[in-house]
């Protein structure tokens, strides 16, 4: 299949976190320089974390709005895939144009028909959350019930807030009272986070909360239009450059994540074939990469991976690449590289290409330690999925040789790196099937290669 000129896409991985937003960041701003950048994000919503940091040192945690949104010659799209919440998103809007000096550089659009995720759906995963296992995995932003009300039919929509339905609303509001009185709790008291309160805030009554909404479409109804036909002619015109970013990553899709640790949304590139409507075939998607730690691996949950790393040494990781979720804080697990999920992740995502991060933190004299496969009952097994499964596996490991993390620091090009990391980059692309497209060597932004 012929694949589009000036296109690339990133998603996470592995289990999220693996630094996608600061790869999303480099592009589009090496990209912006040369011609229009569009930049499209196809699921999720505020449980997304993307960090962005800044050559002054300062940084900022992205949510909902794309990394590109700090760049000049930009238009951001949050696509029909996508679940955003009104509140919080003005108050990253907000976020970003004190930190970018008073105005947005990056165009942004709203796609009319992404679903609108509310205070209601946050008070109704905090209550369900208290009764079943199953919402352990959930952030509480309320992503699942939001993606539910697709599924039963009963959506909200960014055109619904733009012409504000005041009788769609209040019948929203009117069934989460309801199925959060039939939990024993009620609704206008039940407490939910949000983005720009400390202390998490009350939902309010049925006015109360309808005249927030109302205040709010005043505000986010310039940003929100079809975007049907924009996407239509910027796709055809191989001059416009496309950079896709993923929210979450292929190790905590509803299908390929081990349960309960996994999102609402599609994960994969799939995702964007449905969000742009059959405009996009992410096939046709020139550079395709999967973002993954080179040294080892991270996650949040109950999940048990195989792979737990000793803890003395997953403590340090934890403190030195800071480990703690960008939306929710929490701290991650730290597990060793496991290339037999890896390669069932990067068939899943479509990937053809890898995105190695955290290619400085090693440690001398501490041999990188990575899985190679699993056996199950005397025999071979590969990665699935299923938590019951990989309770019976065993993990197959090897060692190789750290490098200086001084050296790799201060390397510019591929010549530059030290052998042993040259090396270990040949062996992970081999095993893995795809080439590297490229590297970080440091926390800066500048500190980074390209093959």
């Amino acid at each position: 299949m012929k694949t589009r000129k000036n296109s690339f896409a990133f998603f996470g991985g592995a289990y999220g976190d693996e630094g996608k937003g600061r790869i999303v960041d480099k592009y589009v701003s090496d990209w912006a320089k040369k011609g229009e950048v569009v930049v499209y994000r196809d699921n999720g919503g505020a449980n997304a974390g993307h960090t962005v940091e800044f050559e002054d040192g300062k940084r900022i945690a992205l949510h909902q709005l794309p990394s590109g949104v700090f760049v000049e010659n930009t238009v951001v799209i949050l696509g029909k895939g996508m679940v955003l919440h009104p509140a919080d998103l003005l108050e990253e809007i907000r976020q970003v144009r004190q930190a970018s000096g008073g105005k947005i550089k990056a165009k942004i659009c709203i796609d009319e028909m992404a679903v609108l995720s509310l205070d209601t759906h946050r008070a109704f995963e905090a209550v369900l959350k208290e009764w079943q296992e199953g919402s352990k995995g959930a952030t509480g932003r309320g992503i699942g019930p939001a993606y539910a009300d697709v599924l039963l039919r009963h959506p909200l929509r960014m055109r619904d807030l733009a012409t504000f339905s005041e009788e769609k609303i209040k019948k929203h509001y009117l069934l989460y009272e309801s199925l959060i009185f039939g939990l024993g709790r009620k609704l206008a008291e039940t407490l939910v986070p949000r983005l720009d309160k400390d202390e998490k805030i009350p939902v309010g009554t049925l006015e109360a909360f309808t005249e927030q909404l109302r205040k709010q479409s005043r505000e986010l109804s310039p940003y929100i239009s079809s975007v049907f036909d924009l996407l239509k002619e910027r796709w055809a015109d191989e001059k416009t450059t496309f950079i896709f970013e993923k929210a979450q990553a292929i190790g905590l899709d509803p299908r390929y994540g081990v349960y309960p640790d996994v999102t609402s949304s599609d994960t994969t590139l799939g995702g964007i074939l449905s969000s742009t409507e059959g405009i996009i075939n992410p096939e046709k998607i020139e550079t395709r990469a999967g973002v993954i730690k080179a040294t080892y691996m991270s996650s949040v949950g109950i999940r048990k991976l195989p792979t737990t790393m000793d803890e003395t040494l997953a403590t340090k990781i934890r403190e030195d690449a800071n480990e703690y979720g960008a939306t929710t804080k929490r701290p991650r697990g730290i597990v060793y590289l496991d290339l037999s999920a890896l390669r069932f992740f990067r068939e899943m995502g479509l990937a053809n290409c890898l995105v190695l991060t955290h290619m400085d933190i090693v440690y001398p004299n501490v041999p990188i330690k990575i899985c190679v496969g699993y056996e199950k009952n005397g025999k071979e097994v590969s990665y699935r999925p299923d938590q019951e499964f990989l309770n019976q596996v065993t993990p197959k490991y090897i060692e190789m040789p750290s490098w200086s993390k001084d050296k790799i620091s201060q390397a510019k090009t591929l010549a530059d790196l030290p052998k042993e990391a040259r090396e270990f980059l040949d062996f992970v692309s081999r095993k893995i099937g795809v080439p590297i497209l490229m590297i970080t060597t440091g926390p800066k932004r500048e500190q980074g290669i390209i093959f």
